[in-house]
């Protein structure tokens, strides 16, 4: 099997997974529970990427020199794990933040206010690192794919 077809079946797969889980509501979730939106910016990258990516296939499938562009997408997987990590730091900053300052124990009207806030801020955290090293390690398959001889 050539260099491209097997991008292109990973790529349409990566897609078909995209699509399952926007059907069923899990990308609308994502986008609901990420207040930074840094896993919409971690897609889009993504999906930026696999573009080059494919390209770099399409012209090294085709006998031409591609030393040094796959620089590039490494460079990109790792910038997809950072942005995951920095989505966690930025989740847990709006967990323990804002939680406790409003807070009277003896109210538990504000003690469910504070655990809400946690909640999301943790969500946030876990939701932007998941993406982050989904995308990152796809990219990674891809980027292994063109450099394969």
């Amino acid at each position: 099997m050539s260099r491209f077809l097997r991008w292109w079946l990973l790529f349409c797969t990566s897609c078909a997974v995209l699509f399952t889980a926007y059907s069923f509501g899990f990308i609308d979730e994502l986008l609901a529970k990420d207040t930074t939106r840094l896993s919409f910016a971690i897609m889009i990258t993504w999906f930026f990427s696999s573009m080059y990516i494919g390209w770099l296939t399409h012209l090294s499938s085709n006998g031409h020199n591609i030393t040094g562009g796959t620089n590039v997408g490494w460079f990109i997987t790792e910038l997809l794990l950072a942005m995951g990590m920095i989505g966690t730091v930025i989740g847990f900053i709006l967990m323990l933040g804002g939680s406790f300052e409003s807070l009277n124990v003896n109210d538990t009207g504000s003690v469910k206010n504070a655990l809400t806030d946690m909640a999301l801020g943790m969500s946030t955290a876990l939701y932007t690192t998941l993406v982050g090293m989904v995308c990152s390690q796809v990219l990674k398959v891809q980027l292994v794919n063109v450099e394969s001889r």
